[in-house]
């Protein structure tokens, strides 16, 4: 029997084409105190390799790591195309245990040979942060095909975190607890800078690949996730940043300014502490404010491509949109689960299947067909319905648009051109990617002629319960309340109109039609809180490189105008909401006469526009 081979668990990658026939023990490196040894063997055609005191791990009875379905004590926690993830029971202890399924594409079939199997790389990151001090979970097994990169799963099984959560749900819970806040924005921030001091970079850094463990009155922060880590090369500021502004995206939403700005101190300070945690340190010497403003551009370029990304994801089949052929000559879109459903969400907080809406839209038509539904508006432009989706414990409530051709021009346009219903869907779900508040598509279907001609739409969008719009809320709700009462409640919906009218701007939208009726609050008495707005109506809307500020302007007019016959808002309303606007960061509202008279005129302009157009309605339709 040839003499076994020792090798240091640190190693890399170099047992992975080595087909081994006998049991391998390998001795613990001298270099840190976490590394330990490992036993590495050949079985049915499959390589294994288990850590230290973990070698009855892969023969537990009752556990088949390949098929874990078939495990009593396994719970699938994730699928997607390229892995499970699998949360065991097994010898009294808990495990992870992460299956990856064999590439389809031959670019990945490429990637696989040249960067070896996923389930080792994971490996050797999770010994190299045990030897270099930094928190991640612990690898205990690891099966992979002999023969290094052949077809077949491979499989990572690593110890759980008892009483362990994400980063973002924890973040979520104590927030507002000012102390808890500070000491778990200071513990992220430490190992972050521990970890970029020792070489090991996190290309997938957002927080639900970083776990909290609370000890008592501290708290552990782990690094989970590990398959996308880069480890033994410096971590230098071009990297770092990019780092922290894949952090930075769910933070800048959930956040405050002064606790991300806190966070980057914390992290400076600790990259100094570090500095002599190895030989990849690097001494960035740059100050705060250069960091903060890099990282706010970085920041905004990471979410542009992420926001793309999302955008593209709306009109493909996957795990969550659907392509669909429901009935002969139709054709569309519809929604299997949301990913971040709305606060106020009940349609897409279900999840639906293809079989579903292929059911629900056998006959396109009968959703709005008005003995069976209840008919919201009937014009010569559009049909809106109120209708029941048959979907989950009991019904739940959808609007349904049907666009029309007013004139010969417009039909035009829709045979030839994308359909109204078709923008909505696309707009509406990139203003959610982006995270502003609209209500839900759920599906959207188009009839062709020949294949070609696009000659009708539908679309089922969910129902905002309790919400009326702006200037019906004004009129009916705030009008109603008494003096003291109606000046706190105009104050914070002024608020929370102006932070979503800049949020709006900022994130690239303009909108052509940005009426009070077209926006949605829902507020309920006592009115405590901020009141919560959503967009309907996605037709004006278009995403822009840039938002100049005459579209600013534009905007304003446009909800002026359409308040200006509402007896709750006020010409001091008005100059409130104009002041608010005006005072943001690097701006002051000392010269709101100027910007007064503008909108002045604007509004003026768009009265009297709207007054001709009123009137060619009458000429040529009979009604408005």
């Amino acid at each position: 029997m040839p003499r076994p081979r020792a090798r240091h668990a640190s190693n890399g990658l170099e047992s992975e084409q080595r087909v081994m026939s006998q049991v391998v023990t390998v001795s613990a490196t001298t270099e840190g105190p976490a590394a330990e040894a490992v036993t590495e063997y050949r079985e049915d055609g499959r390589c294994w390799r288990v850590a230290a005191g973990f070698g009855d791990l892969p023969r537990q009875a009752g556990v088949d790591w390949l098929h874990l379905e078939t495990c009593p004590t396994a719970r699938l926690m994730k699928r997607n195309s390229e892995r499970d993830v699998w949360r065991v029971a097994a010898g009294g202890r808990l495990f992870f245990a992460k299956i990856y399924h064999p590439p389809r594409r031959w670019s990945a079939r490429i990637k696989l040979r040249f960067r070896g199997i996923t389930a080792l790389r994971e490996w050797t990151v999770g010994v190299y942060a045990a030897r270099h001090g930094i928190a991640a979970v612990r690898p205990v097994a690891a099966s992979w095909p002999a023969g290094g990169a052949a077809p077949g799963p491979a499989v990572l099984v690593t110890e759980a975190v008892p009483e362990a959560v994400p980063l973002d749900e924890h973040w979520l819970r104590i927030r507002h607890d000012r102390a808890a806040a500070l000491d778990l924005v200071e513990a992220v921030a430490r190992l972050i800078a521990r970890a970029h001091q020792c070489g090991f970079r996190h290309n997938d850094m957002h927080p639900g690949n970083i776990l909290v463990r609370p000890n008592g009155g501290k708290r552990e922060i782990f690094f989970v996730d590990l398959q996308t880590v880069r480890v033994g090369r410096p971590v230098g500021f071009r990297a770092v940043v990019a780092n922290l502004a894949q952090l930075n995206q769910w933070f800048r939403r959930h956040a405050t300014r002064t606790q991300l700005r806190r966070f980057l101190r914390f992290y400076l300070a600790y990259r100094d502490r570090f500095a002599q945690a190895g030989p990849l340190a690097k001494n960035l010497a740059i100050p705060p404010s250069e960091l903060i403003a890099e990282l706010s551009r970085e920041a905004d370029r990471h979410a542009a491509r992420l926001w793309a990304k999302r955008d593209r994801r709306a009109a493909r089949d996957g795990r969550y949109f659907t392509r669909l052929r429901p009935a002969s000559g139709w054709r569309g879109l519809a929604l299997l689960c949301c990913k971040h459903p709305p606060p106020a969400a009940t349609a897409s907080l279900l999840t639906f299947t293809k079989a579903d809406w292929a059911a629900w839209l056998r006959d396109p038509l009968r959703w709005v067909d008005p003995r069976r539904q209840q008919i919201l508006k009937d014009s010569h432009t559009s049909t809106v319905a109120l209708a029941e989706l048959p979907a989950g414990p009991r019904p739940v409530k959808v609007i349904v648009k049907r666009p029309l051709a007013r004139n010969p021009w417009k039909r035009l346009g829709q045979w030839l051109g994308r359909s109204r219903n078709m923008r909505s869907w696309r707009v509406a779900h990139m203003l959610l990617n982006r995270n502003l508040p609209v209500a839900t598509p759920l599906a959207v279907v188009e009839r062709y002629v020949a294949g070609l001609i696009r000659v009708d739409s539908i679309s089922l969008t969910e129902y905002v319960p309790d919400a009326v719009d702006l200037e019906a809320f004004l009129t009916r709700d705030v009008a109603a309340l008494d003096a003291a009462t109606r000046r706190r409640v105009k104050d914070r919906l002024i608020e929370a109109v102006v932070g979503l009218v800049r949020d709006f701007h900022a994130r690239g939208f303009v909108h052509r039609d940005f009426k009070a009726p077209n926006l949605l609050v829902a507020w309920r008495p006592p009115y405590e809180g901020r009141p919560s707005l959503t967009f309907i109506d996605m037709d004006g809307i278009r995403h822009v490189r840039r938002v100049r500020p005459a579209a600013e302007a534009r905007a304003l007019a446009r909800l002026c105008a359409s308040l200006l016959n509402c007896p709750a808002c006020t010409a001091t309303d008005r100059l409130r909401f104009l002041k608010r606007w005006m005072t943001a960061p690097g701006r002051t509202a000392k010269d709101w006469k100027l910007q007064w008279a503008a909108v002045a005129r604007l509004v003026a302009a768009k009265l009297e526009t709207k007054a001709h157009r009123r009137q060619w309605k009458l000429d040529h339709y009979g009604r408005e």
